[in-house]
């Protein structure tokens, strides 16, 4: 009996935050149009034409204020309390979706263009790069003397941060909120009772300040072990503020701040008021892709020290509970046992609509807003829903205006036929509109490559029979059928690892995978059965049995999932592997 896991890769359509809020200037919230939302989703997504239109008798169950009937604000909804809105802590979608839309990574992606194209988002232009060898001679990009690369940023000017007690001066220029003790901050029980507020611009600083926050190991930022790999002195720097804050407590308390100003890092530090650098050990290309993740959005020394006083963090006046940023929304509240709001950021920057797009864009309507000044909406309010129902519910009423859709409410909401998935007779007549978009990700079963019979182990007799093995069972497996049977339909077939949308897909007979498709009439058609009975039969076990001992073969599928084949999903895997006589034994594991 040997492991296997199959070796034939899939894509399935479910929304994901993450591809909405990364995939424009400041996330996928300023691209909205209007109130009814045109932005890309993942996977299936409605959105509603009809807002409620300010009825004298307000529905029972409306979650909203009538006052706000006409306003121009978007309603959203969102099932978990987000854990982390520190921007050097957040790695999850459920909290890219607020954060995203606050802070400003110095990279962004182009909304519009296909395959995702990096743009810059603070800066003035895409950073430049210089490689150096280890004496710090530079050298070309293709030497093979790179030992550094050292990346070269320049900041927009006038790029000023969201209205914050932390910005407010007295009249000799001081912070106006300082306290010595909890006692003298005890009448401020949430950030509301910051009276008095101020702002000031960006600076290279507040990046650099961010890429040392990272290397705080206090912070337990889920990055800094893999940057630390990357980033010169960032190793260095995690010690020296372990050993810095270690003694700044044992003489000021366990509540002290601690200045990340004055510890320096060899590999980050800013030059002028709106220039820094970042450098690397060796080459890393997908450094860039980083630069457009919120980890690293700056944050202003003045934020940190505010948060860090004295009585707060008792209150949840902390950066993980009140994000401060540039970008073009800030959090007016945070509630998440009932509402989380976004409101424009008077001091948002001038940024606008994107004006170029695909035919494909202009049908959809994705340039209708074409040059108008961002963000589109004044407001965005997120209610929590835990259950399906209910926001299903509410979104049939008008008042949600977007919704994924649940198994309960698909048929209900979504025809299945030859031309492709649509939506109801039902739900056109009530001006609902549906959004379709690949998932940015690659879902997939694996082969143990170190097993005996189907990795590739042994001479070359033994390794050349495991492919042929494999090929048989990555073509009797039909991901198709397991789309639109367990998927609604909803998904891919993958040709590769790489989804539509990432540079370097390839689509058409040029992109096929030949070892399981043909093509054919214009498209790709799966290899028959026979075809994956005959490779068996040269991988030595036809009709499923050993060719010498007549043993039948028994593969085991190990999986998180639970074992014992009790479930749906896992008695139809048993059946793909049944068309060739395989024995397929699902096995649950950690």
């Amino acid at each position: 009996m040997n492991t296997v896991v199959l070796g034939k890769m899939r894509r399935c359509g479910g929304f994901t935050g993450r591809l909405q809020t990364g995939l424009q200037k400041s996330g996928w919230l300023k691209a909205v149009s209007a109130v009814t939302g045109r932005f890309g989703g993942a996977g299936l997504w409605l959105a509603g034409a009809l807002l409620l239109a300010g009825c004298s008798d307000q529905a029972w169950n409306n979650p909203h204020p009538e006052s706000e009937a006409s306003a121009n604000i978007l309603y959203s909804s969102f099932s978990e309390r987000p854990k982390y809105l520190d921007p050097a802590r957040s790695y999850s979608t459920d909290e890219s979706r607020f954060i995203d839309q606050i802070y400003e990574p110095p990279l962004a992606y182009d909304y519009l263009k296909r395959p995702y194209e990096l743009i810059p988002n603070t800066l003035t232009a895409m950073p430049d790069i210089h490689y150096s060898d280890a004496d710090g001679n530079e050298v070309d990009a293709d030497s093979a003397a790179v030992a550094f690369s050292t990346y070269h940023f320049r900041l927009q000017p006038g790029i000023r941060y969201q209205p914050h007690p932390a910005f407010a001066l007295n009249d000799k220029g001081e912070s106006l909120y300082l306290f010595a003790s909890a006692a003298e901050s005890e009448q401020y029980r949430s950030l509301d009772d910051f009276i008095e507020q101020g702002s000031r611009e960006l600076v290279a600083e507040d990046y650099v300040y961010q890429v040392k926050r990272l290397a705080d190991p206090k912070l337990l930022s889920p990055v800094r072990a893999l940057l630390s790999d990357y980033i010169v002195g960032m190793t260095e720097f995690s010690q020296i503020a372990s050993d810095t804050r270690k003694a700044l407590e044992e003489k000021a308390g366990k509540q002290a701040w601690l200045d990340l100003r004055q510890l320096s890092m060899a590999g980050v530090e800013a030059q002028g008021r709106y220039d820094f650098t970042i450098r690397l050990k060796g080459k890393y290309p997908q450094f860039k892709y980083w630069l457009a993740f919120h980890f690293f959005a700056p944050i202003p020394w003045e934020v940190d020290r505010f948060y860090h006083q004295p009585g707060l963090a008792e209150r949840n006046i902390v950066l993980n509970w009140h994000p401060v940023g540039s970008g073009p929304f800030m959090m007016t509240r945070n509630n998440p046992n009932e509402v989380i709001i976004l409101e424009k950021n008077p001091n948002y920057r001038a940024d606008y609509y994107p004006v170029e797009g695909s035919p494909e864009d202009v049908a959809a309507g994705l340039l209708d807003d074409a040059g108008k000044q961002l963000p589109l909406l004044d407001k965005v309010v997120y209610r929590l829903e835990k259950e399906a129902i209910p926001l299903w519910t509410k979104f049939m009423q008008g008042y949600y205006d977007r919704s994924g859709i649940a198994s309960d409410s698909f048929d209900q909401a979504i025809r299945v036929s030859s031309d492709g998935i649509g939506l109801s007779p039902e739900m056109t007549e009530k001006g609902v509109t549906l959004e379709k978009e690949v998932v940015l990700g690659s879902y997939y079963l694996a082969f143990n490559m170190l097993d005996p019979v189907v990795g590739d182990k042994g001479d070359a007799k033994s390794r050349e029979r495991a492919r042929k093995l494999r090929q048989a069972i990555a073509i009797a497996y039909d991901q198709q059928e397991m789309i639109s049977i367990f998927a609604n339909g909803r998904g891919e077939v993958a040709m590769s690892p790489i989804p539509p949308g990432i540079f370097g897909y390839q689509s058409g007979e040029e992109g096929i995978n030949p070892y399981v498709f043909d093509w054919v009439d214009g498209k790709p058609q799966r290899k028959s059965l026979d075809e994956a009975k005959r490779l068996l039969a040269e991988a030595g076990y036809p009709d499923g049995r050993h060719e010498k001992t007549g043993e039948p073969l028994v593969l085991n599928l190990d999986t998180t999932t639970g074992g014992g084949g009790g479930s749906a999903m896992q008695n139809w895997m048993i059946k793909q592997f049944k068309k060739l006589n395989i024995q397929l034994n699902i096995r649950g594991t950690d």
